[in-house]
């Protein structure tokens, strides 16, 4: 699996433009991708702040089949000027409390485009050893 949450800290007055944005890639993405458990984006507590939940059956799946989509990268691309800060969490599901498996990272076949073996510098998922101590044997 592959479990991941998106902290967005948006740019004074371009809220709407992201919402926008965030509303294209949603509909994009369950459109176009045929292994989504969970993709979906709220507003946060803190003024221009948003969250994004993405789940994903394995981390090759996130990558290969969402990050470097073309409709992912052809509306990443209007996200210039919008974002302010963007910080990725990697999570890991309490077994038995979350309906998902654990996130683990996976190796990048051979015959990968370019754009996979970049993103996997940039998008890694970061497994931390504390999780490793709890989860079932």
């Amino acid at each position: 699996m592959s479990s991941l949450l998106a902290h967005v800290k948006v740019l004074e007055g371009q809220e709407k433009k992201f919402e926008k944005l965030q509303k294209e890639l949603y509909n994009q993405s369950h459109k176009n991708e045929d292994c989504i458990i969970r993709y979906e984006h709220y507003r946060g507590r803190d003024k221009n702040s948003y969250y994004t939940l993405l789940v994903y059956p394995t981390y090759l799946d996130f990558l290969l089949k969402h990050q470097i989509s073309k409709h992912h990268e052809e509306t990443g691309a209007k996200f210039g000027g919008v974002i302010e800060s963007l910080d990725l969490e990697w999570l890991d599901p309490i077994e038995g409390a979350a309906p998902v498996g654990i996130t683990e990272m996976q190796e990048l076949p051979e015959n990968v485009p370019q754009l996979a073996k970049d993103y996997i510098e940039t998008y890694p998922a970061i497994i931390q050893n504390w999780w490793l101590k709890l989860r079932k044997k």
